[in-house]
Parts: C-alpha cells; structure tokens; sequence
C-alpha cells in the first residue's frame, strides 16, 4: 500500500531504507534486459509515438487509442513504477525524458535514500514498455519506446511540427508569451533529445529508428490520425475497415 508521505515521515528511518533497497532489488532482476526468460512472450501489436513537444503528437496518439480501442500509455508507465516502488511519482517526474548529471544523481540519492537512479529507472522502464507492448495492442506515447521494443510486432511513428507553430501552441497551452514559451520548448526539446542519447547512445531525431515522421501541421490531427490508422492497417497490425 502506498503511504503518506507523513506517514514515510514518521516510519523507522533506521529500517525503511534497507527495506527500500530490498524492494528495489527484486525489481531491478526482474527488469534486467541481459536476462530474457525462456519463453519470451509475443509483442504486439503496438504502436510507439515519438514527438517535438508542441507537435500535437499526443493528441494523435490518443486519438488513434480511441478509435481503435487500443489503450494508450505515456505518464501513466511512470506512475506504475511509483506506484510499485511506494514512492511519490513527482520523484520519478525528475527523471522521465530528462538528464540529471552524475554529480546531481549522487547529491539526490544522499539526501533522499528513496530516490531511484536514473539508469535503474531507465531499466525499469524498458522492461514495463516491453510487457506492456507484450499485453497489447497498446499505443504508448514517448519514453524512448522505439528504442526498447523490435520493430516488427509494431508501428513506430515521429511526429514533428515547425518550430514557430509548436512555440504558439506551448504559448497559448500555458498562458505564456512567445520568448518565454519558445525557452521552455527549447528547454523540454533538449531534455528529451538528452534523454535519449545519454541512455541509447543515438539521436531520438534520426529518421532511421521510425517507420514514419509525419509533419502534423501539414495534415492537421484528424488526417495525422488516420494516416496511423491506415499505416496500422497496410504493415497487417490492425484489420482493413471495408
């Protein structure tokens, strides 16, 4: 059960620690990669969504979720993690899509010995993608997915927008004006990119680790949708609509 953070508080500091440790343990060899059980179970179908911040790719995913009927996982792969772990998901949040230096890393885990470091939570997640992607169909939004599952059993889509239209989007979203909202753009684009190359050591941007980069602004969500919806029906993941 998932307590309080008062009632962390008032818990035995001088055993929650170990038991932390324990739990992570457990978690951390039931995620590692290098060891895949003898019956790995089938992927798919799945359908990864990759996007600039701004973009109107989550929009997309979420829409292709709803008219397939297919869950849709982003945030919530991380809140699980939280959840198992009995931590609050706001520490989890400083980890997802962003870089924390070695030196950050250390400072954090002196001062809060129930943080997770980054490369654990990394592993973490892998392994949740991969079981999710395993109880699909399932469109999951992000976290490097793209990277961590094969590309067979799935779809694995970019969608990218001009940087002018993303920057008003972020603007009117959070009721910010235009240089501030094109920082904080700049600010989540160069996290996610670090993210990525500091855990799968290659460029989330290259063209190469999708099946297909869509330009939202050139179709708009609707038709970005269905081209998903089509692209699912021609690679035989979803049926034909007559």
């Amino acid at each position: 059960m998932v307590r309080t953070p008062e009632e962390r508080q008032s818990g035995d500091v001088a055993t929650e620690p170990a038991e932390f440790r324990m739990r992570l343990q457990r978690l951390l060899e039931r995620a590692a990669l290098d060891k895949e059980p003898p019956h790995e179970p089938a992927l798919g179908p799945f359908l990864t969504v990759s996007r600039e911040a701004g973009s109107g790719g989550t929009e997309v995913a979420q829409r292709v979720g709803e008219r397939l009927g297919w869950r849709v996982l982003g945030r919530e792969l991380m809140q699980d993690l939280a959840h198992e772990l009995e931590l609050d998901p706001q520490f989890l949040e400083l980890m997802d899509e962003t870089h924390i230096g070695w030196f950050s890393e250390t400072l954090l885990n002196l001062f809060n010995s129930r943080l997770v470091l980054q490369g654990s939570y990394v592993s973490m997640l892998s392994r949740s993608i991969a079981l999710a992607a395993a109880d699909g169909p399932v469109v999951i939004v992000g976290r490097a997915a793209n990277l961590v599952l094969p590309p067979e059993p799935g779809l694995r889509v970019r969608i990218v927008a001009p940087r002018g239209l993303r920057v008003a989007v972020l603007a009117d979203r959070e009721g910010l004006d235009p240089r501030a909202a094109g920082d904080q753009l700049d600010e989540i684009d160069a996290s996610r990119a670090d993210f990525v190359r500091r855990h799968f050591h290659t460029d989330a941007a290259d063209p190469h680790h999708y099946d297909m980069v869509v330009d939202a602004s050139r179709f708009g969500i609707d038709d970005a949708t269905d081209l998903l919806c089509r692209a699912l029906e021609l690679k035989g993941l979803v049926e034909e609509a007559e």
